[in-house]
């Protein structure tokens, strides 16, 4: 099937070299169906990175991967598609420019360092008279086939020829690109102590993967009081769950600095008043340019607990600039909406019937 991640331009390019490589804290690798959400993902990213924006397109056998990895390491839901593995380069299906063929030769001494797993200082220097044959060897082949893609194996096997040096002893794995460093003919197995983790994490993946609602309700709680930085996906992903569950995902996004609205958008009409209440919140707090009509048509809504969820939105507005918004809590019938219209407008000037 063909998916999308979303990524920044320097992370790009370690994929088009290395693969896709799970992050902690969740491990995984996420993809979407959507690339307009892939696209969202990636403007985040690289708003957070000062980076650019890239969208790779991918085409994976997802019950291949699940029948190799088994079924809880292969989650797919609301669009989201979550592996707890490496995914090698391979699945790749577009190379936006130069954004992941490394060509220069500090780009490809860094990428070489990478492979084999030694540090700058010690590794492949830009300036070695090897790494330049590499750099006009990539540039010459990308001129005069601009469309034929070098992939990392056939470009391991360059830097091979022309460094061999730096590959004396090292194994190197071809699924993921990776070294293993031998001495004489036996491996060295280093067993590292494991990094300290909050113990929250696990319980949150072993929560996500109940089979009971509450369960899941409470894994997405811990991942929002964690910030883990893949908290909006693993939000996405349960979107179509169980309205415990969906209300979890929702008030978890509440902490998300941005939010994609179109997945959202089909929840503000849900029969389910909890479930619309928890959707405009969100779509009032994060929904972008367009987060004031979602606080009117929120504090419109007939249902009390609706007007209440979204007034408890209104720290992210200014009063002078919606004022109207504001006359709307003012004049709520519910007391709550009314006082905490009060105390965000007090001293504001805002003339009111209260």
């Amino acid at each position: 099937m063909i998916v999308y991640h979303g990524t920044t331009a320097e992370r790009a390019r370690r994929i088009a070299a290395e693969g896709f490589l799970p992050r902690k804290p969740s491990r995984r690798v996420w993809f979407a169906e959507s690339r307009g959400y892939a696209l969202g993902r990636a403007k985040t990213q690289a708003k957070r990175a000062r980076d650019t924006a890239v969208v790779l397109t991918c085409d994976i056998d997802l019950p291949q991967i699940r029948k190799r990895l088994g079924g809880k390491k292969v989650l797919h839901g609301g669009g989201v598609i979550a592996i707890k593995a490496p995914v090698p380069a391979r699945v790749l299906r577009s190379h936006p420019g130069s954004p992941d063929q490394p060509s220069s030769p500090q780009d490809l001494a860094a990428w070489i360092n990478d492979v084999v797993g030694l540090k700058p200082y010690k590794g492949v220097n830009k300036r070695h008279p090897g790494t330049d044959r590499l750099s006009r060897w990539v540039v010459n082949r990308m001129t005069s086939q601009p469309k034929s893609r070098i992939g990392p194996q056939e470009l391991l096997g360059m830097a091979r020829r022309w460094l061999p040096e730096f590959f004396e002893g090292v194994e190197i794995d071809l699924e993921t690109m990776r070294a293993r460093r031998s001495v004489a003919t036996i491996e060295v197995a280093v067993e590292l102590p494991p990094e300290p983790t909050d113990p929250r994490e696990d319980e949150a993946q072993d929560c996500l993967l109940s089979d009971k609602p509450t369960r899941r309700a409470r894994g997405l709680a811990l991942l929002a009081e964690l910030a883990d930085p893949d908290l909006l996906d693993w939000c996405v992903m349960f979107l179509e769950d169980d309205p415990e569950v969906q209300i979890a995902a929702l008030r978890a996004m509440l902490s998300c600095d941005e939010v994609e609205v179109d997945v959202v958008l089909p929840l503000v009409s849900s029969e389910d008043r909890t479930v619309r209440a928890a959707a405009t919140a969100v779509l009032a707090r994060n929904g972008g340019e367009g987060a004031a009509d979602w606080f009117v048509r929120g504090l419109k809504d007939p249902e009390p607990c609706v007007r209440i969820g979204t007034a408890r939105q209104l720290d992210v507005l200014d009063v002078a600039e919606h004022a109207a918004v504001f006359e709307l809590a003012l004049n709520d019938p519910n007391p709550e909406v009314r006082h905490r219209a009060q105390k965000l407008a007090a001293g504001k000037g805002l003339a009111s019937r209260w």
